[in-house]
């Protein structure tokens, strides 16, 4: 496993988020993310993990606390949002793919449309990313032709092709079937060993304990625990951490 180094790609220092309705869904978290660390974020259903990592890139807004992402800091500036959003890529549970493009088009709409790159040279990157995921035959189909393994495949693809620093993957094998979990588990080991630096919501035991630098756990908008992998599954500290692993092991 590479080791992170000491500089700081996310900090996050007591956000708070309250839903219109009131609800309280993130209260005070911290967390902070070097460059080639994998931190994976495990707790129970509506415990605010998805939410927090989605303020990473202000998908969510927040109303107190900070978060600064690769040096910059997160405001309501359009310029620093769009600037953040450059530098962070997403992969969410369902994919997110556009239905009438090919795979080769959703690679490439917003390397051409947003960074504004030749076309040549970002359907060559194309090729070879889809090739480094396993799936380059796949460039001329539509994503409703692939199994849902292929079609997340191509979703990490499409998030590389912009070239982030950073990826934040939401629950990424959740809807799929247990066949198709390993092909997908399996390219983001390979990110990991390349050095990515990754934030993970999943409860892919195995995935945690091979991969992660850190694991975290929040409950109730909350981190209830941060520790190594070995000592988080093996000897957690608190009993909210024994209770969910009591559940998922």
């Amino acid at each position: 496993m590479n080791q992170p180094s000491a500089e700081c790609m996310i900090e996050a220092r007591g956000v708070q988020k309250w839903y219109p309705n009131g609800f309280h869904a993130l209260r005070g978290v911290d967390l902070t993310v070097h460059r080639g660390e994998v931190v994976v974020v495990m707790g129970p259903s509506g415990s605010g993990k998805s939410t927090f990592i989605r303020t990473f890139n202000a998908l969510e807004d927040f109303q107190q606390g900070s978060i600064t992402v690769d040096g910059r800091a997160l405001s309501n500036d359009l310029r620093d949002i769009d600037a953040i959003r450059r530098e962070v890529g997403m992969v969410f549970q369902q994919f997110n793919l556009f239905p009438h493009l090919s795979v080769l088009e959703n690679l490439t709409l917003a390397p051409i449309q947003v960074r504004k790159r030749p076309k040549a040279e970002v359907e060559e990157q194309a090729y070879a990313l889809l090739e480094r995921v396993g799936i380059r035959e796949q460039a001329d189909k539509y994503p409703g032709q692939l199994s849902g393994g292929q079609q997340q495949r191509v979703a990490i693809a499409r998030s590389l092709c912009m070239e982030p620093r950073i990826l934040l993957f939401d629950e990424p094998t959740s809807s799929l079937d247990p066949e198709m979990v390993r092909e997908v588990l399996e390219v983001m080991r390979n990110l990991a060993a390349d050095g990515m630096t990754m934030v993970v919501v999943t409860h892919e035991v195995g995935f945690a304990r091979e991969v992660a630098h850190r694991v975290v756990l929040m409950a109730e908008g909350q981190v209830v625990e941060e520790a190594d992998p070995a000592t988080f599954f093996t000897n957690p500290s608190h009993e909210r951490s024994r209770q969910f692993l009591a559940q998922i092991l």
